[in-house]
């Protein structure tokens, strides 16, 4: 006599019940599911995101960056321009810690980008030259891994998001003074259409 728990005959027979559910094709008949029908939409489908609406991008970041100190909009083309953030003041030396003042240039910015959905940004952070340059590289991803963390905490949505760093190889003054080291000191986000 078999004394093994009923449960345990079961288990397979649930299993088998189940996998040939999954996999009997429905009635030769029916109509193929409509296109947009939520149910039948493969998971990996999306659907494609608006291009940005350029000139109104840049006339809302104009608008809620005036009166910001220090941040740079650059000369756009058609695939996108580029927001220069200083961060001299935005980081203490050696931290990824982001400071009051780079949090308002971001907050300022983060809304007009948010209202794009079609729009990819991708931050960039840059460093001065003290310091070793393995560390500054490092320094620099992390920095624009902590932007990308506080843009998300603002509502922009982390596929729209990446970060990299150039560490303190692109400088755009010489790192030979204060001014000049501050000025290196930036994050710079890449606006460009999702693709």
């Amino acid at each position: 006599m078999n004394t093994r728990p009923i449960t345990t005959l079961l288990l397979p027979v649930a299993a088998a019940a189940l996998l040939a559910a999954c996999a009997t094709p429905g009635t030769p008949d029916a109509p193929p599911p409509a296109a947009d029908d939520p149910i039948h939409r493969h998971a990996l489908v999306r659907q494609a995101s608006p291009a940005p609406d350029w000139p109104r991008l840049r006339q809302a970041l104009d608008d809620a960056t005036r009166g910001t100190h220090g941040i740079t909009i650059g000369a756009g083309d058609a695939q996108g321009f580029r927001i220069e953030i200083p961060v001299a003041d935005g980081f203490a030396s050696g931290s990824t810690a982001i400071r009051p003042s780079l949090a308002a240039a971001l907050d300022a910015i983060a809304s007009s980008l948010a209202a794009e959905p079609g729009l990819a940004i991708k931050v960039v952070g840059h460093t001065d030259s003290q310091g070793s340059e393995m560390v500054n590289l490092r320094l620099s991803i992390e920095r624009a891994e902590a932007v990308v963390a506080h843009l998300a905490e603002r509502g922009l949505a982390l596929e729209r998001l990446s970060a990299d760093g150039h560490g303190e190889a692109d400088p755009l003054v010489s790192n030979a003074t204060e001014e000049g080291r501050a000025r290196n000191r930036r994050v710079e986000l890449l606006l460009r259409a999702v693709r």
